[in-house]
């Protein structure tokens, strides 16, 4: 019976050793809107807290609250609680019922945008502009069309074989524009724009990254037999993975979306 059961969504162990890419692109995010010393920051889907702690050492005067749906990833969060930093159990649209309406300066989100189903990210765009004070920012990053490109081609193949559901799209910049500005954002000129990036990986942290991560988009609702030969035949087509370059580097699209509250 245990063989069988349905797996785990996330691994927070794994998740936190294998998340040196986006670690990589911190001072990139950062460059866009970096949070004043006196901010009150939310950090959505804070994953296993190592950009909240950096966040929470920006704002010495202020204060961050790390929110996140999944316990195994607050286990390795909480680790850095205490002072101005605090971890909160929630589902990231639903941020409008653990947080004060109003009282928020910064709503700040990575790589999460594309784990939701779209039909949730209006419901999460309303919840942000609650909380967030007249004034007060949305910057939020995550895939786009285009993003790891031949991991995603691995995936569609591996999902076909085992008659899975394809990797769902990743998100449109023109979308995600249009659900801010619905929601009630201002959004300026390029507010929402994709970037692709060349992003550095062994073959190690290349593997650790599908295991950790991009092999979950098939294996996450399946019986644990089925995910394990999913990840076994992920990691033995790795050489497709391969830049024309020979290297395991892979080039990620980011979708950088930046807006205020009027």
């Amino acid at each position: 019976m245990e063989a069988h059961a349905p797996r785990a969504r996330w691994r927070g162990d794994q998740y936190a050793a294998a998340s040196g890419h986006h670690r990589a692109a911190d001072a990139w995010f950062l460059e866009r809107h970096r949070p004043a010393r006196t901010d009150v920051v939310v950090d959505l889907g804070c994953g296993t807290g190592e950009f909240t702690a950096e966040l929470a050492s920006l704002v010495p005067d202020g204060r961050v609250v790390g929110v996140d749906s999944d316990p195994s990833m607050l286990d390795r969060a909480h680790r850095y609680a205490g002072g101005n930093l605090t971890f909160v159990q929630a589902a990231a649209e639903e941020v409008d019922e653990v947080v004060d309406a109003g009282s928020v300066d910064v709503v700040v989100s990575r790589a999460m945008l594309h784990w939701l189903p779209p039909g949730s990210r209006p419901r999460l765009f309303a919840a942000v502009l609650h909380v967030l004070r007249p004034g007060g920012v949305l910057h939020a990053e995550g895939a786009s069309v285009g993003n790891i490109h031949t991991i995603n081609a691995l995936l569609t193949d591996l999902a076909r074989r085992h008659h899975l559901p394809p990797p769902p799209p990743f998100p449109d910049p023109a979308e995600i524009f249009e659900e801010v500005e619905k929601a009630g954002f201002d959004v300026p000129a390029g507010g929402v724009h994709a970037v692709a990036q060349r992003r550095a990986f062994t073959v190690e942290q290349l593997a650790a990254l599908l295991r950790s991560q991009a092999i979950l988009v098939l294996t996450r609702h399946v019986a644990a037999d089925v995910a394990a030969t999913i990840e076994h035949e992920a990691l033995a087509g790795m050489d497709r993975l391969r830049r024309h370059d020979g290297s395991y580097d892979q080039t990620f699209v980011r979708l950088d979306v930046l807006a205020r509250k009027p």
